[in-house]
């Protein structure tokens, strides 16, 4: 017996089912479909929080606003989770419930002089980070100019100023 008839042989090579094109389509259309699920499940949720963020935003305008214009001075600093007595008169409950309801965790304040400048709903992130400045950032787009570091609504790391005038 020599070791030319013991030699292992080879397999047969056998031709794909289908073309290389199709498989290689097949794969592109899987990737390009679990990566745009990926990214609209952060877009939603993005968007979802800014919601919530923009009730805040245009339900405080419209009390501060009011405040200022019938008592032509604007109010103490307070908690809008709990504006307390100096409102009387005014319907706070679409505000507190748009506080209560916010997506984005934190605290929501109003300052008659704040870091601005001038009277400014604050808000400041339980969690300071990416997540929370993309939804104040979309957030701004639409009760803003979608600029976050100019305009009324100025987004920082640490912190997330609404200014109000009275012109």
């Amino acid at each position: 017996m020599s070791a030319a008839e013991h030699a292992p042989k080879a397999p047969i090579l056998r031709t794909p089912l289908e073309p290389l094109w199709l498989s290689a389509a097949r794969r592109g259309f899987w990737g390009l479909l679990i990566g745009l699920v990926v990214a609209l499940v952060f877009v939603v949720l993005d968007h979802r929080k800014a919601n919530s963020v923009s009730q805040v935003c245009m339900q405080a305008r419209i009390i501060f606003l009011q405040y200022q214009a019938e008592k032509s001075a604007w109010p103490m600093d307070c908690d809008l989770a709990a504006p307390g007595g100096q409102f009387g008169g005014f319907n706070l409950e679409p505000m507190t419930t748009a506080v209560a309801k916010c997506q984005v965790s934190g605290k929501w304040v109003f300052q008659a002089k704040s870091p601005s400048g001038g009277p400014a709903v604050v808000f400041t992130p339980a969690e300071p980070g990416r997540s929370y400045e993309r939804a104040f950032g979309v957030a701004d787009g639409w009760v803003d100019d979608g600029h976050a570091d100019k305009g009324d609504l100025l987004v920082r790391e640490d912190v997330a100023l609404l200014r109000l005038s009275a012109e």
